[in-house]
């Protein structure tokens, strides 16, 4: 582990000052200053003076932001594989597809593009989302209509356990854009995603 990973490490666990985190890590002042401030301007921990009674400059002390304790989680590309196999092991096809639209469509709500008139302007803020999310998309016409091309599937592990879930992207893209959304998936040894949007 680096010490970026050490102080957050201590952090989860209880608040502490910079004094504090060099006891524990047993390292140089710098050494635990660099990444502390690097995990701040992250959004990732958040500093709060203590007003004390003495003289002097008031001890900071440092904490996770609330709402940030998972930001280096592992878990989610399991959770959503297990969670996939659960719901096709309970539900019937028809409706997890269904729950994969509507999950698209939601996601749909948290971009603004309320700015966007455009199909054009529409369609690249969504994958520009998608990016963020880890889809390296490249965006191409057949036929006159745009395609949305992925090669790196960020839901590749829930896509291999139930196809359906590339709906998720395909309604995501139809709400954003305000077309049809035809997905052309390539799910073979290697993912690869397309969607066609109908313009």
């Amino acid at each position: 582990m680096s010490t970026r990973d050490d102080i957050l490490s201590l952090l989860r666990r209880d608040a502490m000052t910079i004094p504090e985190l060099l006891e524990r890590l047993n390292v140089t002042r710098n050494a635990v200053i660099v990444p502390l401030k690097q995990l701040e301007a992250d959004g990732l921990v958040e500093g709060e003076t203590q007003r004390g009674k003495g003289v002097g400059k008031p001890a900071v002390r440092y904490s996770v932001v609330s709402g940030r304790e998972d930001i280096t989680s592992q878990a989610y590309p399991t959770f959503a594989e297990l969670t996939m196999q659960t719901l096709a092991e309970q539900l019937p096809r028809d409706q997890v597809s269904q729950l994969m639209r509507q999950v698209g469509e939601k996601m749909a709500t948290h971009l603004d593009v309320n700015g966007q008139s455009s199909l054009t302007g529409r369609l690249q803020a969504a994958t520009d989302f998608l990016d963020t999310l880890g889809a390296e998309t490249v965006v191409d016409t057949q036929q006159g209509n745009p395609v949305v091309r992925s090669f790196s599937c960020p839901l590749g592990r829930a896509v291999r356990q139930e196809p359906c879930v590339c709906s998720v992207v395909a309604a995501f893209l139809s709400d954003v854009t305000g077309t049809t959304v035809d997905e052309q998936c390539d799910r073979g040894e290697k993912l690869f995603c397309k969607f066609v949007v109908k313009a």
